[in-house]
C-alpha cells in the first residue's frame, strides 16, 4: 500500500472520535527443517500475511484483523471497527515520511543452500550416534523466520522494519533396558546463518548426548527444603515466569500482580539486578522496534533488589500514568500488542561457582530447567528440572531425577545468596495475552539459599 492508503484507513478508523488508531501490516515467512532417522525428513514453509486494525477510546481497545488485503476490504473493516464508537471527528491524519529500520544480517536464510544445511545435519547426526550405543534416536532442526512489518498510527508514526531470527535444535533419545531418557539443546539467535561461525554446534550436540546417556543412571531423590544452585542460561526460566510476567503492565495495571504496589520497594536480595533489553544485537528476543512502532529499550526492572520500573506498552501507559518503554509485542497481526518481555536476564556478580558448591552440605545443582507454571496474582510457581546433581558435603556426587522446584516469586528473589560471573542467555518462546513470541532469558550461575525441592517419596 501507498502512504495515502494508510492515511485513508487511519482517517476512517478515527472518524468516530477514537483517541488513537493504528494499522499494523505483516509479511512473515517461517521455514522449519527437520532431520530425523538420519535423513532430512521435512521442510515446512508457513506464510503469515495480514493487517491488524486498532482503535482506542478512554482506555477501551477495539481490534480487527484480516488476511484479505485488497483496499476495498480494508476500508470496510476499518469502517466496521469505527462503528464501535458513537462520536465523530473531522481531524485529518497526515503521516510522517516513511522511516525504515533494519537489523544487520550477514548471511540471509536464502543464502545458505538446503544441501549445506543437510550436510550440517548429517555430520552432527553421525557424531552424536557414535557417542554411545545407548542412543537410539536423534532429531535435529533449523527454524528460520523473516518478518517484515509496517506500522502507521494516528500520531503520524509511519515505520517499516524486519526481524530475522534463526534457531538450531537438537534432541537426543536414549534407552537402557526399560529406561528411556532424552535431552534437548538449542541455539537461538536474532541473526542469519552467520551464527554458525560464532557457536560450536558440535559441542552443543555432544553435550546433549552426554546428558541423555547419563540420565539413564540418575537416581530418585526424596526432596525437601534445600539450598539450590541454578545453572546459567535457561535456569532463568524460573525468573522469567515467576517474576517477569508479574512486572508486565498486563498484570500490574489491573493490580493482579504480586508486584503491583511494590514500585520503589525492596523486592529481592541486593544480589539481584534484573534487566529486560530489547536492543541487544543478535539476540533471539531483540527487535529494532517493538510492535507498536517505537524503539526498543534497555529497562532495568530490579536494581540491587529494588523494583525500579515495569514493562509498559503504549495503551497501558495511559492507564498507569507511566512512560511506555518499547515493550509492546504481539505474535502476529491477529493480536493487538501488549506489554511483553524481550531479553530478560540477571546481571552477573562476582561469586565463584566452586564456593557455591562448597558452601552446601546437602542440596541440588540444577543443570538444566524444563517447563513449569506460575500464578502472577500470588507468585506461586512449580518448575520441573530436566537434569540435576545432588550436592553432598560441598561436592557434586550423583545424578538425580524427578526434581521440581516449588515456591513463590518474592521468596526466591529474596533468597538469591550468590551470583557468579558466567552470564549465559538462551532463547525460547513465551505465551501470553498477545500470543506466542520469541524471547531470551538469561542468568549467571546462582545459589538460592533455600527452596522447596519436590522429589519422589
Amino acid at each position: 500500500m501507498k502512504k495515502f492508503d494508510y492515511e485513508e484507513l487511519l482517517n476512517t478508523l478515527s472518524s468516530s472520535g477514537s483517541d488513537f488508531s493504528e494499522v499494523f501490516q505483516e509479511d512473515n515467512v517461517q521455514t522449519t527443517y527437520k532431520f530425523i532417522d538420519s535423513k532430512l525428513d521435512n521442510i515446512n514453509i508457513e506464510t503469515i500475511r495480514g493487517i491488524g486494525l486498532r482503535i482506542e477510546k478512554d482506555g477501551d481497545i477495539y481490534y480487527s484483523s484480516t488476511n484479505k488485503l485488497d483496499l476495498d476490504n480494508l476500508k470496510e473493516e476499518a469502517e466496521k471497527l469505527s462503528h464501535n464508537l458513537k462520536g465523530s471527528s473531522t481531524k485529518k491524519i497526515t503521516l510522517n515520511e516513511l522511516e525504515e529500520v533494519y537489523p544487520k544480517v550477514e548471511v540471509e536464510h536464502k543464502d545458505l543452500p538446503v544441501d549445506k544445511k543437510k550436510s550440517i545435519f548429517k555430520d552432527l547426526d553421525k557424531k552424536i550416534r557414535a557417542y554411545s550405543d545407548l542412543i537410539d534416536q536423534v532429531v535435529l532442526g533449523f527454524i528460520e523466520e523473516d518478518r517484515d512489518i509496517t506500522i502507521a498510527n494516528s500520531e503520524g508514526k509511519f515505520i517499516k522494519s524486519r526481524r530475522t531470527i534463526t534457531r538450531f535444535i537438537c534432541q537426543v533419545f536414549t534407552t537402557k533396558g526399560d529406561i528411556k531418557e532424552k535431552s534437548f539443546t538449542d541455539q537461538a539467535v536474532g541473526e542469519g546463518y552467520e551464527f554458525l561461525d560464532k557457536y560450536n554446534l558440535e559441542e552443543l550436540a555432544l553435550n546433549c548426548a552426554k546428558i541423555a546417556v547419563e540420565k539413564l543412571d540418575a537416581e530418585d531423590f526424596k526432596g525437601g527444603e534445600l539450598p539450590v544452585i541454578l545453572c546459567p542460561g535457561f535456569g532463568a526460566v524460573i525468573f522469567h515466569e515467576a517474576c517477569g510476567h508479574g512486572l508486565e503492565a498486563t498484570s500490574v495495571c489491573p493490580k493482579v500482580s504480586v508486584f503491583s504496589e511494590d514500585l520503589g520497594k525492596v523486592v529481592a536480595s541486593p544480589k539481584v539486578t534484573l534487566v529486560d533489553d530489547g536492543t541487544l544485537e543478535g539476540c533471539w528476543g531483540s527487535n529494532c522496534i517493538d510492535d507498536e512502532g517505537y524503539q526498543t529499550k534497555r529497562n532495568v526492572l530490579i536494581e540491587n533488589g529494588v523494583l525500579k520500573t515495569y514493562l509498559v506498552d503504549k495503551m497501558n501507559s495511559k492507564k498507569m500514568n507511566q512512560e511506555y518503554n518499547g515493550c509492546g509485542r504481539r505474535q502476529d497481526y491477529n493480536y493487538p500488542p501488549t506489554s511483553r518481555m524481550s531479553n530478560t536476564y540477571l546481571l552477573p556478580g562476582e561469586d565463584k561457582i566452586e564456593d557455591m558448591i562448597k558452601s552446601i552440605d546437602l542440596g541440588v545443582f540444577c543443570e538444566k530447567m524444563s517447563g513449569g507454571s506460575v500464578n502472577p496474582g500470588t507468585g506461586e510457581f512449580n518448575f520441573a528440572v530436566d537434569s540435576a546433581f545432588l550436592i553432598e558435603k560441598g561436592k557434586l556426587t550423583k545424578r538425580i531425577k524427578g526434581i521440581t522446584l516449588i515456591g513463590t516469586s518474592k521468596e526466591i528473589l529474596k533468597n538469591v545468596e550468590m551470583v557468579s560471573d558466567d552470564l549465559l542467555i538462551s532463547g525460547g518462546y513465551c505465551g501470553s495475552k498477545s500470543g506466542t513470541i520469541p524471547v531470551t532469558i538469561g542468568e549467571p550461575t546462582i545459589k538460592v539459599s533455600k527452596i522447596l525441592v519436590g522429589g519422589k517419596e
